[in-house]
């Protein structure tokens, strides 16, 4: 059984559908990697994974009992009292050892538990929702964009916590060295629809040139018998 599962996916805000009878099957131990034009809708589909995004029509079925972690792109509204307080937030369940494992994803990025959140820089902000992510100790872990406002040694330190982690991955990023490193496998996201490519970040790249260059040699062959046909 597969971890998490979409079915027939259906979602529209109005316009154009974000999901139009998306399929797609997460299993345990994979690292995705989610790509798409911008606007194609890869933050909505992160949110419905995490189930905070219901589906107008469709499926989405989930192992029983899983632990999903989410780091969204923007700081979230209730992110507010001290770094402790919005680690916290994060957490499925209440006692001693859930605030053990709070206050121990709050040491591994070098934080101060007592500080404000709200006056913190960008960079350490996204330092505690990570932190937050991380505390539930999900089975399922969803990032979007985790490496804006990081510096490079916060950024190493992610590669490194992610490689080693046995869990699984679901994530969107703009920096390509952060999906060669990571990713198990491609998914992209197109006119509704999502796309699978098994393998690394680099076998994606050139599968997607091959078939742009076979579609452009298909354009390029018909303008051209259409051209004789007219000239005929």
């Amino acid at each position: 059984m597969a971890l998490l599962s979409l079915q027939d996916a259906q979602l529209s805000f109005g316009g154009p559908p974000l999901l139009d009878g998306a399929t797609l099957h997460v299993e345990a131990g994979e690292r995705l990697a989610l790509c798409g034009r911008n606007g194609a809708g890869k933050t909505t589909l992160l949110s419905v994974l995490a189930g905070e995004r219901p589906l107008d029509a469709g499926n989405i079925i989930k192992k029983p009992a899983l632990r999903v972690g989410m780091l969204m792109q923007e700081v979230p509204d209730e992110a507010d009292g001290s770094v402790r307080d919005v680690v916290r937030s994060g957490l499925t369940e209440e006692g001693p050892r859930a605030e053990r494992a709070a206050e121990a994803a709050i040491s591994r990025l070098g934080l101060d538990a007592d500080v404000a959140f709200a006056p913190l820089s960008a960079g350490n902000k996204r330092k505690v929702l990570l932190a937050r992510a991380f505390a539930c100790e999900p089975d399922l872990l969803i990032l979007d964009e985790p490496t804006n406002h990081l510096d490079i040694a916060a950024i190493d330190w992610l590669e490194e916590r992610l490689l080693r982690w046995d869990g699984t991955l679901v994530f969107v990023s703009h920096d390509r060295a952060f999906m060669r490193r990571l990713a198990t496998r491609v998914i992209e996201l197109e006119r509704g629809v999502i796309y699978s490519f098994p393998g690394d970040y680099d076998a994606f790249v050139a599968r997607k040139e091959a078939t742009l260059a076979a579609e452009e040699k298909a354009e390029h062959a018909l303008d051209k018998k259409l051209a004789e046909e007219e000239a005929w």
